[in-house]
């Protein structure tokens, strides 16, 4: 037997949100401070936000599984949730360093608890709030790592319209 045929879900979910949280990174060390609220064409999302963004959607769907409060700052949901307005303020957003240990704690509580879906825990239903885009709790921990690939692909396009070389080729 080989090391991929005893990987199980829940291995595979955090190899999966380990790969993308590396690559979301990996972008983001070589955005300057100035280029925390960049946006390619002056449109879109830029990285403070989706620093933000990231950090909100990991809490929410842990916290919704868990039926336990969320752990992000007060005042998250409303300004890096789903259909929030983008400012291109900087003053507007935390600071990297804030971002970055929200992106950090919300990542390990969301590893935690993909640690523990093995077997029936897998296959737990979603909570409404998270049903719309994945019906159980290891379909969440991949959309999880889809949805931060998807976001990465936005600062992707800001360093592109920045002129920058690309990072991983």
């Amino acid at each position: 037997m080989t090391t991929q045929q005893t990987l199980s879900l829940a291995d595979i979910a955090i190899q999966q949100l380990s790969g993308s949280r590396g690559y979301l990174l990996g972008l983001l060390e070589t955005l300057s401070d100035d280029h925390m609220t960049a946006r390619a064409a002056g449109v879109g999302n830029h990285a403070a936000w989706v620093m933000g963004h990231l950090a909100y959607a990991d809490d929410l769907f842990v916290s919704a599984f868990r039926d336990e409060p969320g752990t992000v700052p007060t005042g998250y949901a409303e300004q890096f949730g789903p259909g929030t307005v983008v400012s291109n303020n900087a003053s507007d957003y935390p600071g990297r360093a804030e971002l970055l240990a929200q992106l950090a704690s919300t990542r390990d509580r969301t590893l935690e608890w993909t640690k523990t879906l093995d077997g029936d825990a897998a296959w737990q239903a979603a909570p409404e709030a998270i049903a719309s885009v994945a019906p159980n709790a290891i379909a969440a921990a991949h959309t999880l790592s889809q949805h931060e690939f998807l976001h990465a692909g936005q600062l992707t396009t800001i360093r592109a319209s920045l002129a920058m070389k690309p990072v991983f080729m």
